[in-house]
């Protein structure tokens, strides 16, 4: 899957991930040839976008799904951990590794929400719909090298507490609905 009609990917921003966020965040349905080859082309072109604004976040999710955790370990330090400034710990615009004659600017609201959206849902493979909650977690668990599980003690789901655990090899993650200690429930 390509950016555009005519792409190529010497163009000027052929670098930018944009197919690859039909698959996550949007969830685009591909035949999972398809998936796993965008996933490889894209991947291959993450040395030029990553560390800029909006998706280097993402980079993380897409090599995971990818199979790859060395390289999504990686791509999370460069298209998140380099964000971080050290003033304030806010997430900044662009790296300023890879930009150093950019000003530090932040905090930037879409990076931080990039990576919150990859680790609640893209690692975990949690996909929101109108369906059942138990059915949301829709693929295997691939975390980052060194990473072996995301958890998640308290996550409201339709006006109720539910914990989240997704561990690294595992078939799909898992959300349980949880009973509030000393607290009553009303019936919907």
């Amino acid at each position: 899957m390509l950016s555009h009609d005519d792409f190529r990917r010497n163009e000027e921003k052929g670098g930018t991930p944009g197919a690859l966020a039909g698959i996550f965040p949007m969830w685009y349905p591909l035949d999972p040839a398809v998936e796993k080859a965008t996933l490889d082309f894209y991947l291959r072109l993450a040395p030029e976008y990553v560390g800029s604004p909006m998706l280097s976040p993402l980079y993380g999710v897409w090599a995971s799904w990818a199979g790859d955790r060395m390289l999504a370990r990686q791509l999370l330090e460069e298209g998140y951990a380099e964000l971080i400034g050290e003033r304030y710990l806010q997430t900044l615009e662009m790296s300023p590794v890879k930009f150093p004659d950019k000003p530090k600017s932040g905090p930037f609201f879409a990076n931080l929400g990039g990576f919150l959206a990859g680790l609640m849902y893209g690692l975990p493979g949690i996909r929101i719909s109108a369906d059942d909650p138990s059915n949301w977690p829709v693929r295997p668990v691939i975390l980052p090298a060194g990473w072996r599980s995301i958890e998640v003690e308290r996550a409201w789901i339709r006006r109720q507490p539910a914990r989240i655990v997704a561990r690294h090899g595992a078939d799909r993650a898992t959300i349980e609905f949880v009973q509030e200690k000393g607290r009553h429930r009303r019936a919907a």
